[in-house]
């Protein structure tokens, strides 16, 4: 049996430029983030603590007093002699007058504290990211600085519904995020908080059958257009009737079926035909008996 391959668009379709533009944003927000902590001469002083942050406290000439401790996720942290302090919320410059004021105004003449994080507290980005995994949060991050540190979104991410999982007295909530309304200004970004969760879905699947060369389950790319996902599966059969094929989609629990002739479509004759398909699609492409 001859086989056929799906002559591809000259142009790339709408979810080829969405992917461009989506990653040349993630791309500007990295350097941007990139510039900044260039041109900080001291960030780290700027530095907000937070809730299991690992610091180390050095009093100059005073060994017995420079510790490592961990920040608790109450907020505070041991030190000698003073006990329990309040450490998150403060910066390290504030800390450090902080402790400075209280060792002298009981124990020590004129104290020299200096502090240093060691550790910082870790966000985790996990799914559809180029490289998924924990990160130290050196500095204040917005969901989308967040992202672009972790490479920015595969092809295959859903950035209609990102989420954020975060500890809250005790309990986790869920916050939901659009990212492209962010992206287009439409919603304000959101701050990331030190050991939240960052949570990109896949977009979803689709199912390819009949005459084409690698029928089978995909994975949806955003803005994926029916000739595209047919050029995924290879292309069609000799034996395929192009135009014939359909859609089959499930839209409020009913089922309707929607006809792309694609044939006619990469002659370039009907363009405006293309469908531009949805997580759960099947693609059904029948043999021709002529």
């Amino acid at each position: 049996m001859i086989i056929t391959r799906l002559p591809l668009p000259l142009k790339p379709g709408q979810g080829f430029r969405r992917g461009l533009l989506l990653a040349a944003v993630m791309l500007l927000i990295a350097l941007e983030i990139s510039f900044a902590q260039g041109h900080n001469p001291e960030p780290e002083k700027d530095y907000v603590i937070s809730a299991n942050d690992i610091v180390e406290v050095t009093v100059y000439g005073e060994p017995d007093l420079s510790v490592t401790a961990r920040v608790a996720t109450d907020g505070t942290m041991s030190y000698p002699l003073l006990g329990n302090i309040r450490a998150s919320g403060f910066t390290v410059r504030e800390l450090e007058k902080n402790i400075t004021d209280l060792l002298a105004s009981d124990y020590l003449i004129s104290p020299q504290v200096s502090i240093f994080v060691k550790e910082y507290a870790k966000i985790s980005i996990l799914g559809q990211v180029r490289n998924p995994g924990s990160y130290q949060m050196k500095e204040s991050l917005t969901l989308t600085q967040a992202v672009a540190l972790a490479g920015g979104f595969d092809d295959t991410a859903d950035t209609s519904t990102v989420k954020i999982i975060r500890g809250k007295d005790e309990k986790k909530e869920t916050l939901e995020i659009n990212i492209d309304q962010v992206l287009t200004k439409e919603s304000p970004d959101v701050e990331i908080r030190p050991n939240d969760t960052i949570i990109v879905e896949e977009y979803g699947r689709i199912s390819i059958m009949g005459q084409v060369l690698r029928p089978g389950v995909y994975t949806l790319k955003k803005g994926l257009n029916v000739v595209e996902a047919i050029g995924l599966a290879g292309g069609f059969s000799s034996v395929a009737n192009q135009n014939g094929t359909r859609i089959i989609r499930v839209e409020d629990g009913k089922k309707k079926v929607l006809h792309v002739p694609v044939g006619n479509i990469v002659k370039g004759q009907d363009a405006s035909k293309d469908i531009t398909l949805q997580a759960g699609d099947t693609i059904v492409v029948p043999e021709s008996f002529f």
